[in-house]
């Protein structure tokens, strides 16, 4: 634990203990005298709690800023398919294939052997590209993450796994980036379950269809994930704004032992009841 998270847990903890004694004076003479349980059990309680759940780190992670062209999975991001009906098994992508583009010098992507263009695509360059895949060709900003469904409606996807227990959101903008007009069907799931989901039509932001969920319970290892396809329409949809936030997450676990520990202070017998005067 860092230096100043323990000098913080050492004073929150003699605050703690502030609460249940209580100081007079008589005679010049300072009497600290234990509060009885019936006069603070909901304090303890309230105590317990706060200092049990104040200490959580919040985290973002982002799809597109995160992407990786050589790693899959990558962190906890990992970018598959599954075949029609959405919820079938998660496959793996296991192609990166750098896509020429223009102006180039490429747009990376991962794709599977077996279904052609089904895949996640990224530009990784500074600039705008434009990228043609037989007869559709779409329009990359830069740092843009897109995903294309194949040519039997697989479902390209991309997989959040939670690298500890918490409380998580997932939100994102599903934006039409084929310069023909995109038509595609588009979906969040929590656990390969369906949360949310709508229809892109168009080109550019005029398309936008904004998903959001949450907040999930997720423990290790379980996954959100966006998905693009089980419809008769392969068009390249991009995922802008997207995010995956960890509102709570336990960190560091002695806050939380310590809030714990406070609770049971509020409990019959829990808490000492002595009345008997300490000379300072």
């Amino acid at each position: 634990m860092k230096t100043h998270d323990k000098t913080r847990l050492v004073s929150y903890s003699i605050a703690a203990l502030s609460l249940f004694t209580r100081a007079t004076s008589i005679k010049g003479r300072c009497i600290k005298r234990q509060i009885p349980i019936r006069n603070n059990g909901a304090v303890a309680i309230l105590l317990g709690l706060v200092v049990g759940t104040a200490w959580l780190a919040s985290a973002q992670f982002d799809p597109s800023a995160q992407f990786s062209p050589t790693a899959n999975p990558n962190g906890v991001w990992t970018y598959g398919y599954e075949s029609v009906p959405i919820g079938s098994p998660f496959n793996l992508l296991t192609l990166p294939i750098p896509l020429p583009s223009v102006p180039g010098p490429v747009v990376d992507s991962w794709q599977s052997p077996s279904f052609g263009a089904v895949g996640v695509f990224h530009n990784g360059t500074a600039a705008a590209q434009s990228l043609t895949i037989g007869s559709e060709t779409s329009l990359f900003n830069s740092g843009m993450l897109a995903m294309h469904a194949g040519p039997n409606d697989e479902y390209g996807m991309v997989e959040f796994t939670a690298p500890a227990n918490g409380i998580y959101t997932i939100q994102g903008t599903f934006e039409g980036i084929d310069t023909a007009g995109t038509a595609s069907t588009v979906y969040l799931l929590h656990n390969n379950v369906v949360v949310a989901t709508g229809n892109v039509l168009g080109f550019g932001p005029i398309s936008d269809v904004p998903l959001a969920s949450g907040p999930f319970l997720l423990n290790f290892g379980d996954t959100l994930a966006y998905a693009v396809g089980g419809g008769p329409f392969n068009s390249m949809t991009a995922l802008i704004n997207a995010q995956v936030a960890a509102v709570a997450v336990p960190e560091p676990s002695p806050y939380v032992l310590l809030g714990l520990a406070l609770v049971p202070l509020a409990a019959p017998g829990g808490f000492a009841r002595k009345r008997k005067a300490v000379i300072a």
